[in-house]
């Protein structure tokens, strides 16, 4: 229970009502006043609004909510003084490590193969550029809606690993009932990464490992090495670097689901668990001392 008496149930429920309502309020302006309108597919562009506006709203969302509440802003996991420190960029490291293993493992099982290079000169620079910046923010917005001020809220009424299972499942399920095409494997697959990206927040204390991670993991999945996803209607986004082909039955590929479907990837979490713990066995909660001069 916060200090004022709101519990913390009706925390989380009041800042999921906020980050709805100003991400409905954002994408309202920005299609009435500037006349924005989607492209039908996949492109960075989109992917910049939709992550920068919907990583507004979170964060206008936990600003009020930490005024409320008369805690400080650090506290959900994105203290400044480790912005882009050696936590973002070890998890920058693992996600690549982890999609690249993925591709070594179906490549093995001969159900992969890359084909070559897909873009090149300028077009590959600017793609490279522009979903890398798309990536990170979508990562900044899921990472903070989902393990920032939720987790941060939830725990103080069950604590932390309750907290991190309960929206570790909504994390799939969203990710399951409002994707078409979506399978078990893969919402299954979603909840255990945000479980990952959880324990990842309880060894470090902040999000920046798993905010690195997410980031990473997404763009080599579906920007170095083209795999598709359901969100793109079954294909690869648009701007993709390398031309892959992926063959074979869906419960090893993933099918139009692209890799976080395939049985593979059970496998892989597995490891990224167990070698996550081992690199880093203790727990940094509360957040370390040296960043508490942070706002």
């Amino acid at each position: 229970m916060a200090p004022q008496g709101i519990r913390a149930g009706w925390r989380f429920a009041i800042f999921v009502l906020l980050l709805f309502g100003f991400s409905k309020l954002f994408f309202w302006v920005l299609t009435v006043f500037f006349h924005y309108q989607e492209h039908p597919g996949w492109f960075p562009t989109d992917f910049l609004l939709d992550g920068a506006l919907s990583f507004g709203a979170a964060l206008l969302g936990a600003w009020i909510m930490s005024k409320l509440e008369r805690r400080r802003f650090l506290e959900y996991g994105l203290p400044w003084l480790a912005m882009f420190g050696k936590h973002f960029w070890h998890g920058v490291v693992w996600g690549v490590a982890s999609s690249l293993l993925m591709i070594v493992l179906l490549r093995l099982f001969g159900v992969a193969s890359v084909e070559g290079v897909a873009l090149h000169g300028q077009t590959f620079a600017k793609f490279a550029l522009l979903w890398a910046a798309a990536f990170l923010l979508l990562s900044f917005a899921e990472e903070f809606a989902y393990r920032g001020y939720s987790q941060a809220a939830l725990t103080d009424g069950m604590g932390f690993w309750p907290a991190a299972v309960l929206l570790s499942a909504i994390f799939g399920a969203v990710h399951y009932f409002f994707k078409p095409m979506e399978n078990w494997m893969d919402g299954l697959s979603v909840g255990l990464f945000g479980l990952f990206w959880c324990f990842t927040l309880r060894r470090t204390g902040t999000l920046w490992f798993a905010i690195g991670f997410h980031a990473m993991s997404d763009y080599a999945d579906m920007v170095l090495f083209a795999q598709p996803n359901t969100g793109n209607n079954g294909q690869s986004l648009t701007g993709h670097l390398l031309n892959v082909s992926y063959r074979g039955r869906d419960w090893l590929t993933g099918g139009p689901r692209g890799t976080e479907a395939s049985a593979l990837e059970f496998l892989i979490l597995a490891l990224l668990f167990f070698a996550f713990a081992w690199v880093y066995p203790r727990d940094s909660q509360p957040v370390r001392r040296e960043l508490q001069s942070g706002f």
